[in-house]
C-alpha cells in the first residue's frame, strides 16, 4: 500500500504541474506576452484573469515538475542499488534522451521547452545524489539565496533604474513583425523565428541558469525522497497542512506586486522568489489532499496524465501551436484571454479522459515506452 500510495501522490504532483504549466503556456502560445506591454493588451475581465493566473501560477509549477524530476532521480538511485545496476550509464543513457527530445521539441514545436533545461540539469544533478538529505537541502538553499543576491536583486534595480516597463527585444524584429510571424506565417518563418527564441532559451540555460533556476529544487527533490517527504506529510498531516498554507501565503504575498502590476519589470524579477516559495506549499497541500479521504477522490483524476507526463507535455505543445500558429488555425493574437482558458480546459479534460482509457491497454505512453527502452536497454 505505501509505495502505491507513493506513486499516486507523485502522479497526481505531475498531472496538476501539467495542467498549471500549460496555463502558464497558454500565454505564449497565443499572445506577445514577452514582447507586448500586457496592460494594453488585455482589458476588462481579461486583465482580472491575468492577475490571478499571476498570482496563483506564473512562476509555481515548473518548480513543481523539476523538483518532482529530483524525487524520480532518487528513487532511481535507489532501485539501481537494490537491483545491483550501474546507476551512472543508465541514468546518462535517460538524460541524454531527454535533452534529444528537448531539443527537437524546442527548435521545431515551442520554444517555451522545460524537457532541455531539465536534462542538462539533471547531468549534474546525479552527481549530488550519494549525498544526505541534510547536506542536499544546504546546497539547494545557498543555491537559491545565491540566486536572489546575484540575480534577482540585481535585475530588480537594474530594471529599476532603465525602466521597469520597457520590453527586452532581444529578437531584432518589431513586435508587428513577431505578430504577424506567429498569426500568418508558414512552417518555415515559424520555424526560423522559434528556432531563434529557442537558442536564446538553450544558451541562458547552459549560461548558468540551470545552476541557479533548476538544481535547486532539483536537489531539494532528491533529498524530499531521501527523507520520505511524502509518508512524514501523512504521520504529521495537521502540521504539515498549517505549513503548507503558511508557505503558499508567504509565497502569494512576495509575488502580490507582480500580480498587481504585471508589467512590472522589477516585480518580475522578484516573482522568481515568490513563485518557487508557492510551489513549495503547493507540493505539501497537494500530497495533504491526495492523503486525505475526500481530497483523495479530486486529486485521482490527475494521476492518469501524471503517469502519461512526458507524452501528455509533447501532445499539448502539438496541439496549442497548430491551434494559434498561422500554418494551423492562425488564432493567435485574436482570441480573448478567457476563450484561451476556455480552450486549456476542455482540451486537459480530453487529456485526462484520454489517458484515463489509454491505461486501460497500456501501461506506458509511446515516449514513456521508447524512454525506458533507451534507458535500460531492453
Amino acid at each position: 500500500m505505501p509505495v502505491k500510495q507513493r506513486m499516486f501522490e507523485l502522479d497526481a504532483l505531475r498531472g496538476i504541474s501539467l495542467f498549471g504549466i500549460i496555463l502558464m503556456n497558454i500565454l505564449v502560445f497565443s499572445l506577445p506576452y514577452e514582447m507586448a506591454s500586457m496592460s494594453q493588451t488585455v482589458k476588462g475581465f481579461n486583465a482580472v484573469l491575468l492577475h490571478l493566473i499571476t498570482l496563483f501560477v506564473i512562476g509555481s509549477f515548473y518548480p513543481i515538475f523539476t523538483f518532482l524530476f529530483g524525487y524520480g532521480l532518487g528513487m532511481m538511485f535507489e532501485h539501481s542499488r537494490i537491483r545491483k545496476v550501474r546507476f551512472y550509464p543508465m541514468i546518462y543513457r535517460r538524460l541524454s534522451f531527454l535533452l534529444v527530445i528537448g531539443v527537437i521539441h524546442g527548435m521545431f514545436i515551442f520554444s517555451g521547452d522545460i524537457l532541455f533545461g531539465y536534462a542538462f540539469t539533471g547531468l549534474f544533478a546525479v552527481l549530488f545524489i550519494k549525498m544526505k538529505a541534510q547536506k542536499l537541502i544546504k546546497i539547494a538553499s545557498i543555491l537559491f539565496v545565491f540566486k536572489i543576491l546575484i540575480f534577482v536583486v540585481p535585475f530588480a534595480i537594474l530594471n529599476y533604474t532603465q525602466g521597469v516597463y520597457e520590453k527586452n527585444n532581444y529578437l531584432g524584429i518589431s513586435l508587428q513583425q513577431f505578430i504577424d510571424v506567429k498569426q500568418n506565417g508558414h512552417y518555415d518563418s515559424f520555424l526560423k523565428l522559434n528556432v531563434l527564441e529557442n537558442l536564446y532559451s538553450m544558451l541562458d540555460i547552459l549560461m548558468g541558469s540551470a545552476f541557479l533556476e533548476f538544481l535547486p529544487y532539483a536537489l531539494f527533490g532528491i533529498a524530499a525522497y531521501k527523507m520520505n517527504l511524502i509518508e512524514l506529510i501523512r504521520t504529521k498531516s495537521s502540521s504539515f497542512l498549517k505549513w503548507g498554507s503558511l508557505i503558499a501565503i508567504l509565497g502569494y504575498c512576495i509575488k502580490m506586486p507582480f500580480a498587481i502590476d504585471y508589467d512590472n519589470g522589477s516585480f518580475a524579477v522578484i516573482n522568481a522568489v515568490g513563485g518557487p516559495i508557492v510551489s513549495a506549499g503547493y507540493i505539501i497541500l497537494i500530497v495533504y489532499l491526495c492523503q486525505s479521504v475526500h481530497g483523495a477522490q479530486i486529486m485521482r483524476i490527475f494521476k492518469y496524465p501524471g503517469k502519461l507526463s512526458l507524452s501528455v507535455y509533447i501532445t499539448q505543445s502539438i496541439m496549442f501551436t497548430f491551434i494559434f500558429m498561422g500554418f494551423g488555425l492562425g488564432l493567435y493574437n485574436k482570441l480573448p484571454l478567457y476563450q484561451s482558458y476556455l480552450i486549456v480546459i476542455i482540451f486537459y479534460s480530453l487529456q485526462v479522459i484520454g489517458c484515463y482509457f489509454y491505461l486501460k491497454k497500456f501501461s506506458k505512453g509511446p515516449i514513456e515506452w521508447l524512454w525506458r527502452k533507451v534507458t535500460y536497454l531492453k
